[in-house]
């Protein structure tokens, strides 16, 4: 619905009026004023255009020449960029990676971005658009995948030219309940988890290559401690022994991509391409088998144990074909993949050629089709949807996408809405659910929906702050960007370049493998508490949940989870913020019993052989799960993860909670003298190379005084 301008009067707009019929229709949209409508019922009411509201709320709250945060820059700044941004239409790239979606506002960060390239044309433009990587999302190219996951198992095709009928019996769920103790989102007596969200209670894993289930997982040690011992039966799938690894039943060691010998397929959202990884003529390393035919040899014994057949006919091309007649389904029903044949991709893929995803554009553009042929947006109205309805939205207080500080990685009152009043925004308060307002636990911190103006804000503290002054850093954990996952400290001989504390002698006995997990952290905080470049930390964070709920300092589990780590100085961070990377393997109980009873002092479990990087606890650590409301609705129409069809609710990568696992609020502590043996300086601090320590060679050569320029 549109004021009309010229007709002066509301206007009702379909999907289909858009585009150019739109301009056909000759209507003058009002983007600012207020009108009096009358409803069916005979009411008289006040409306606003959604572009007003959202004007005001901006201009109100974020007028960069006051009431701005000191570390985002000065006014100047923000108007200079703001100005670049305007000029550019349709050449502006707003490129985010996956670390930012992985915090618990991040929807509403996604929300703030499009309206800022809405209002400066730069959606959907080869040289202007919002683009975000996740590794998930390249499902959704793969369209036909249903045929191969979903195959009705009561009706299997066992001849490779056989039609497929489609039928799921399965109901797929987020597994970010998982790590939020396996349990849903309530605030006071109300369920603000979804229906159509709603998990059941696991009882059995099996995981394949993912790490960041459980080895990884937010809040590694409260799934470890509390949610775990509840779960029947785990199975992990992997080529690194992990620490998902070390909590499982069964373990099947898996081909890694060097030993294929079964053909696969995948793509990147990043890039235009088809890769095919082809059949490898280099023997395994060990004994070990494809990923598929673990699952094949499971429904073999599934067969054997029940004698009904059917277990092993769903896998029989796994044996029949080595599954190219599974990938070649995918290809023959899927948009991007219609009209190549596997057997032509994987010769290709040998020479080391990549085919073309059909994609439409090359490069990928997402949004290609909405901004220059007229076509729609999966969504209610069709168009990129700047404002909320939803009653979820309302409740929360993000029909309009509002700023909301960190769920713990603030200085201040945590997921506190910043606004002044506002009559667009009406908020269920904690006292609507029945909840003290002063009451900023994890668990309710995720549903207390306080506005407050940012002159209100400032004043306030983070609530651990207020009980312990030594809680005073904002702890991130964003992945590192040279790697994937895991693969900078899987080896000795990659992982000793990893950070400055690399040593494949390792002289000193303390170090838990050839090198070792450290915090970057701004060296005036470090000196403040007395901690030297290199020396040893202890980091705690919130003690109410973490490392994991119920714990005590005399638990020989607490001393396998509170992380200690070695502090490295990095002025490249603010002030009062600290970095460690996602990557690193956790101590777990094998590893810190190694470490403590060895004399090399190596954290190897001798049982299984799996390496930590750090001496006692880990990077999550200091994280935990979260859900947040807006992520977990009913009622938000949005696109399937296959095909073209949209509908309400959940689906997979979708709209479902993406959690929050990097961030925490924490205080660090002196644990040990960072030099070799316990000596009380770190060799390279001495030697004058580190920040603060500079000698003057290191700082001739940081002002370039060794290099000669010749005419």
């Amino acid at each position: 619905m549109v004021w009309d301008q010229r007709r002066g009067r509301p206007v009702p707009l379909s999907r289909d009026d858009y585009g150019k019929a739109y301009d056909e229709k000759g209507i003058d949209a009002a983007l600012e004023g207020r009108f009096r409508v009358t409803l069916h019922g005979g009411q008289e009411v006040e409306v606003r255009p959604v572009f007003d509201l959202l004007q005001s709320y901006v201009l109100d709250n974020f007028d960069p020449s006051h009431g701005g945060r000191d570390h985002l820059g000065t006014a100047a700044a923000i108007v200079h960029l703001a100005r670049e941004i305007a000029a550019h239409k349709d050449q502006t790239l707003f490129a985010m990676g996956m670390g930012p979606n992985q915090f618990f506002n991040n929807d509403l960060k996604d929300r703030a971005v499009f309206f800022l390239a809405a209002l400066t044309r730069n959606i959907g433009k080869v040289g202007g658009n919002v683009g975000s990587y996740a590794g998930n999302y390249r499902a959704a190219f793969f369209s036909g995948l249903p045929l191969y996951i979903a195959e009705d198992p009561f009706a299997i095709a066992t001849e490779p030219q056989q039609p497929v009928q489609v039928k799921r019996y399965f109901t797929p769920e987020s597994v970010h309940y998982f790590n939020h103790g396996d349990t849903v989102l309530r605030m006071g007596t109300a369920l603000l988890t979804g229906q159509t969200h709603l998990p059941t209670p696991t009882k059995a894993i099996h995981v394949s290559n993912s790490n960041s289930l459980i080895g990884n997982a937010k809040g590694h040690y409260d799934t470890v401690m509390n949610v775990l011992p509840k779960v029947e039966f785990i199975a992990v799938n992997e080529w690194w022994w992990t620490a998902s690894c070390e909590y499982a039943d069964v373990v099947f060691p898996v081909d890694s991509w060097a030993e294929f010998k079964y053909p696969d397929l995948t793509i990147s959202v990043t890039n235009p391409f088809l890769y095919v990884f082809p059949r490898t003529p280099l023997p395994r390393i060990f004994n070990t088998r494809s990923d598929l035919e673990v699952a094949a040899g499971l429904g073999k014994a599934f067969a054997a144990l029940t004698g009904d057949r059917r277990f092993a006919d769903y896998w029989q091309g796994v044996w029949q074909d080595q599954g190219t007649g599974y990938l070649q389904r995918i290809l023959d029903a899927s948009n991007a993949t219609r009209g190549y044949r596997l057997e032509a991709l994987e010769r290709k893929a040998q020479e080391g050629i990549p085919a073309l995803l059909l994609s439409r554009t090359y490069p990928k553009i997402a949004g290609w089709e909405q901004a220059y042929e007229d076509k729609p947006w999966y969504t209610k109205t069709g168009r990129v949807e700047l404002y909320r309805e939803e009653p979820e939205f309302i409740a929360s207080g993000e029909n309009l996408p509002v700023f909301r500080e960190p769920i713990d990685s603030t200085f201040y009152e945590p997921n506190v809405i910043v606004a002044k009043p506002h009559e667009a925004l009406r908020p269920k308060t904690p006292a609507d659910y029945g909840v003290p307002e002063d009451d900023v636990g994890g668990d309710t911190r995720q549903a207390r929906h306080v506005r407050k103006a940012w002159h209100e804000v400032r004043r306030t503290q983070h609530p651990l702050r207020r009980h312990d002054p030594a809680y005073r850093f904002i702890f991130h954990t964003p992945k590192y960007r040279h790697s994937a996952h895991t693969t900078p400290i899987d080896t000795d001989v990659v992982a000793i370049w990893f950070g400055p504390f690399g040593d494949i002698y390792r002289e000193d006995p303390r170090k838990p493998f050839v090198t070792e997990a450290y915090l970057d952290i701004n060296p005036l905080d470090a000196k403040e508490l007395g901690i030297e470049d290199g020396d040893y930390i202890w980091v705690d964070a919130d003690p109410e949940d973490r490392p994991y709920r119920g714990w005590k300092p005399t638990d020989a589990a607490y001393r396998v989870a509170r992380l200690m780590c070695r502090a490295r100085y990095y002025p490249g961070t603010p002030r009062g913020v600290t970095r460690m990377w996602h990557n690193m393997y956790g101590a777990t109980f094998g590893s810190v019993h190694a470490h403590l009873t060895n004399p090399s002092g190596l954290a190897k479990n001798p049982e299984t052989g799996y390496q930590a990087i750090f001496r006692f606890g880990s990077h999550q650590s200091c994280t935990r799960g979260w859900l947040k409301p807006t992520q977990m609705t009913d009622s938000l129409v949005r696109k399937g993860l296959f095909g073209q069809v949209i509908g309400t609710g959940f689906v997979p990568d979708v709209h479902c909670p993406t959690g929050a696992p990097r961030e925490a609020f924490v205080k660090i502590g002196f644990a040990e003298p960072g030099g070799v043996h316990g000596e009380r300086l770190w060799r390279p601090a001495a030697l004058g190379l580190t920040p603060t320590y500079e000698s003057e060679a290191m700082q001739r050569f940081l002002r370039g005084g060794f290099v000669r320029v010749k005419a």
